[in-house]
């Protein structure tokens, strides 16, 4: 009863700050026979502060995030490549509705529109019965975003088909069972970080976090997976807005931990990264999470070159032929109905679907998360293409489509994308293709190498070419202690198994390190 009165409340809600104006933008929504649903952060809210009394939110008012709109417009980029293919979905179109997704709280009437019927929601409806605007949707970009809303989107069973969210608690299917992503989860990326530091042979290593329950999930796989490795968690820090960062790297420095692992969102990560410099740290090893390792801006920070070495984990790196072309049509296009949309401009900033700044971007810098996007898109049209039962003749068109027909379709596919393989496990997970990077802060510009790679399919590998890294064969040492010689047994120090002093063995007695565990 509760539920039911409380979805009552946000659809009326919703009717009067959203459904009563017309959204419409010659960017942000496409007519076509199935509509997909797309949340992207093309504003961001720098500071959030408390709410002291309800409000909608207008993303538009907040920072341009470059990345965001270039995520946002790969994704128009595949429909209309899947839209002009006779092979995919040849007699049957794809129309979008996208929305700036800038707050982790605020974004509800977006999604709400998704999920209901002609401008109406009906929680108790049975799923046969209930035909939502959308067929399915990608994003929000973030865990906690995603966590925030994916509830609101499994209960009609709509594949959420997500491209940024790495939280590993979304792979439970009894919780999220509609939810799907083309991105790796934290499972994997630590798994990667832990590869990384075996690699090179390390062992004392610091984790820094955020306040987030992503990086709460990534240090609770962390301290799990670690186990029996040899390797030590000497530090653990939360970097919230009030901790002292320079007592941080002090602690740091007086444990004599040269890795840190850094597993933040990107601002967090500016925020060590610039205490680091200003605190004269040196020789260091930071490792980047995915969230930060190809930041533009962090490798041309002055100073930066001289904290030590930065790597990170990453997409494997990924281009889309036509993709500048497209950007730069769109933004001929936008710029030619500006000047018609001054009626309609109050409706588009109250539904988040405008960006005043956009045409001034380029597509210069691919983000991140290109192919994450790009393969979600596919994968809805792969799906569509299966229910539909589509051939060389065209698709069948006397097929009534739910949306829980392409997620039933979504877990058994697989099929090549320029030159990548899609395919999920039972979680909904994909099969991995990431990159070690290698950040060249020495030179001007800094650059960023690929040093490494990670796959999982169609069999768990992971290399990283020592050429290529500054220390060639002086690897930094950051082990808690040094390995005994030959004649010595260990004798543990304190808490952590890999601190120990080296005692000499008793005459006629020696030690089988090949019997320890490792």
């Amino acid at each position: 009863m509760f539920l039911s009165h409380m979805y009552t409340f946000l659809v009326t809600f919703t009717h009067c700050v959203f459904f009563k104006v017309s959204c419409s933008s010659s960017e942000f929504s496409l007519d076509g026979d199935y509509l997909l649903g797309g949340l992207f952060p093309v504003h961001e809210i720098q500071h959030a502060t408390p709410l002291l009394s309800p409000e909608a939110i207008e993303c538009f008012r907040h920072t341009l995030s470059k990345s965001g709109y270039q995520m946002f417009q790969v994704m128009r980029f595949a429909v209309e490549e899947i839209n002009n293919s006779t092979t995919l979905l040849p007699n049957v179109s794809l129309g979008y509705d996208i929305f700036d997704y800038c707050s982790d709280t605020k974004n509800f009437p977006s999604v709400l529109s998704f999920v209901s019927q002609n401008g109406s929601i009906k929680p108790q409806e049975k799923l046969n019965s209930h035909q939502p605007k959308v067929i399915a949707l990608t994003g929000p970009y973030g865990s906690t975003r995603t966590l925030t809303i994916v509830p609101l989107v499994t209960m009609d069973l709509i594949p959420l088909v997500n491209y940024g969210a790495t939280s590993y608690k979304l792979s439970d299917k009894r919780r999220y069972p509609s939810f799907m992503r083309t991105i790796p989860s934290n499972k994997d990326l630590i798994q990667m970080i832990i590869r990384i530091i075996q690699w090179f042979g390390w062992n004392w290593v610091a984790f820094l976090r955020d306040p987030d329950s992503n990086s709460e999930d990534g240090l609770q796989l962390f301290n799990s997976y670690i186990k029996n490795t040899g390797i030590c968690l000497a530090y653990q820090e939360v970097l919230s807005q009030s901790v002292n960062y320079s007592l941080t790297l002090q602690k740091i420095n007086g444990l004599n931990v040269n890795v840190i692992v850094v597993f933040t969102g990107s601002q967090y990560a500016k925020n060590i990264i610039k205490a680091a410099i200003a605190n004269n740290i040196r020789n260091k090893v930071w490792i980047a999470s995915e969230t930060w390792s190809m930041n533009q801006q962090l490798p041309k920070e002055p100073g930066v070159e001289k904290i030590g070495t930065i790597v990170g984990i990453t997409e494997r790196m990924f281009s889309l032929p036509g993709f500048h072309e497209f950007v730069y049509k769109a933004k001929g296009t936008a710029d030619k109905t500006t000047n018609d949309k001054a009626e309609s401009e109050i409706q588009m900033k109250t539904c988040n679907q405008d960006c005043d700044n956009c045409s001034m971007l380029t597509a210069e810098e691919m983000p991140t998360f290109s192919f994450a996007i790009y393969s979600a898109i596919y994968t809805i049209a792969h799906a569509l293409h299966k229910v539909l039962q589509c051939d060389i003749n065209g698709c069948r068109t006397n097929i009534t489509v739910k949306p829980y027909m392409l997620l039933g379709e979504m877990k058994k596919l697989d099929f090549p994308l320029s030159g990548r393989h899609v395919k999920y496990d039972v979680n909904g997970d994909p099969v991995v293709s990431c990159a070690v990077v290698l950040w060249h802060t020495e030179t001007n510009p800094p650059w960023i190498q690929m040093v490494g790679t990670y796959e999982t399919n169609p069999e768990i590998t992971f290399t990283i070419n020592n050429s290529l890294m500054p220390w060639h064969n002086n690897v930094p040492f950051s082990n808690c202690s040094v390995e005994c010689k030959e004649g010595f047994s260990r004798e543990r120090v304190g808490y952590h198994d890999c601190c120990f002093l080296c005692k000499k063995c008793p005459q006629n007695h020696y030690m089988n390190y090949s019997r320890l565990d490792p």
